[in-house]
């Protein structure tokens, strides 16, 4: 069972007004946190690459299959206070914004630019299946299939949340 109060329902509809549909996302990820979205099956071609100490992945996926997946920065993660929670979040997400990359996506144009996200790994390991040998010759990158948590917030979208956002209300969603 999920309890909203009172202001934490104002300020869903407040997030509503200046996301559109795509508040619907946000709300989701918050009420099943960690839990497993069924019929989402992620299995991405992906590069696997080491930087230091730390392992990345580059790939390509559909919009509206990170959109289940990804969340950005929310009230209860930035403070308790719910006084100032929507102008902590337009800070991230501007609603002008958000209908200028609508409005880009509707006349036939799209990003070939990256988005920067952080896979939350706690909860769901991630799998990654090795591509044929003859692909792999590479010691610092190696080609395969990249399996993301099928889990609600398992995506936190560092860098790209209004070209991601944005594509939620275009023409384009299936």
């Amino acid at each position: 069972i999920v309890h909203f109060d009172y202001s934490t329902v104002l300020y869903y509809k407040a997030l509503v007004e200046h996301l559109g549909s795509a508040a619907k996302y946000q709300l989701l990820g918050q009420i099943f946190s960690g839990q497993k979205i069924s019929n989402l099956d992620v299995q991405i071609p992906a590069i696997k690459g080491k930087m230091g100490p730390f392992t990345y992945y580059s790939f390509v996926m559909q919009p509206e299959q990170l959109l289940k997946i990804a969340y950005v920065l929310h009230r209860t993660n930035a403070n308790n206070d719910y006084d100032d929670l929507l102008p902590s979040y337009q800070r991230l997400i501007k609603k002008e914004r958000l209908q200028s990359v609508r409005e880009f996506i509707n006349t036939g144009n799209f990003f070939p630019n990256s988005l920067v996200i952080s896979i939350d790994t706690s909860r769901s390991d991630l799998t990654f299946d090795l591509a044929p040998a003859q692909f792999n010759q590479n010691r610092l990158m190696k080609m395969g299939v990249l399996h993301l948590p099928q889990i609600y917030q398992s995506a936190y979208i560092i860098d790209g949340q209004h070209r991601l956002y944005g594509y939620s209300d275009s023409e384009h969603v299936e």
